[in-house]
């Protein structure tokens, strides 16, 4: 009796498979309809990953870049304040670094 049963299980997927490649749907369909599916799945593995909650590795991650920041801003803050800098001198107008050289014109005279 698990022999017919077994035999005509195979037999309907036979023929399940039959009637789906007579059905004869354009190859340019089903890759359209494949990679439908893919960008799907894309689409529902990022939403998956956004939800997904952190990992302790992650979390450590975190907590030991929140510390560092922390060491550099301590450090920033109780450095002794810069000394203001001495104002620039301005080139004099008649100086050589002032102006600027340019080219004579040709056939200007």
């Amino acid at each position: 009796m698990s022999k017919e049963k077994s035999r005509s299980r195979a037999d309907s997927v036979r023929q399940a498979v039959d009637q789906a490649f007579q059905s004869q749907v354009p190859r340019e369909r089903v890759q359209e309809l494949v990679d439908e599916l893919a960008q799907t799945a894309g689409r529902l593995r990022g939403a998956v990953d956004e939800l997904r909650p952190a990992s302790a590795q992650e979390v450590d991650a975190l907590r030991d870049d929140v510390a560092a920041l922390t060491r550099r801003v301590d450090a920033l803050e109780s450095a002794p304040p810069a000394s203001p800098a001495a104002p620039r001198k301005r080139a004099a107008a008649g100086s050589p670094k002032a102006r600027k050289s340019t080219p004579a014109k040709p056939g200007a005279s």
